[in-house]
């Protein structure tokens, strides 16, 4: 599938239907199932970012427990549910920075910048450019205004 955004009045027109499905794994970060990552993945735009089919039990989200002092992170598979709810305020999100709701079903991923060794380092870099931009930003539509210009920086 070719994803052309189309430019009109000045604003490029874009959708999640343009994302194609992930071509490979390597050099996609999966992003977090979360209104952030949901942003960074919509303004990253189509020809960086990508998606496959995804069930609840396919998904899985981290745990923090505390024990003897010690943080640990355990991995736990998500109900239809959770997935639901989760996906309702990734929809939320996505509505306070005027971006469309995300197709439900799929597993998202954003192509890592060259720039960026790691998965580590691209989601560092990429937030402290966002808050060396906005550093008072709290609303999703701020992030939104500047999230672009960090990335196309990032592809550069």
């Amino acid at each position: 599938m070719v994803c052309a955004q189309r430019q009109t009045e000045g604003m490029i027109e874009q959708s999640w239907t343009q994302v194609r499905q992930r071509p490979e794994p390597e050099g996609w970060v999966e992003i977090p199932a979360n209104g952030w990552g949901a942003l960074v993945a919509w303004a990253a735009g189509p020809m960086n970012t990508c998606r496959e089919p995804a069930t609840a039990g396919e998904r899985h989200t981290e745990i923090l427990i505390l024990a003897n002092g010690a943080a640990v992170h355990q991995p736990s598979a998500l109900s239809d549910a959770d997935l639901e709810s989760l996906e309702d305020g990734i929809d939320a999100y996505l509505a306070a920075a005027s971006i469309p709701a995300m197709p439900r079903g799929y597993a998202w991923f954003i192509r890592r910048p060259r720039k960026c060794g790691t998965d580590v380092v691209f989601w560092s870099v990429l937030t402290e450019g966002v808050r060396d931009l906005e550093p008072f930003a709290e609303h999703p539509l701020e992030f939104r205004l500047v999230l672009g210009g960090v990335l196309a920086s990032l592809y550069a």
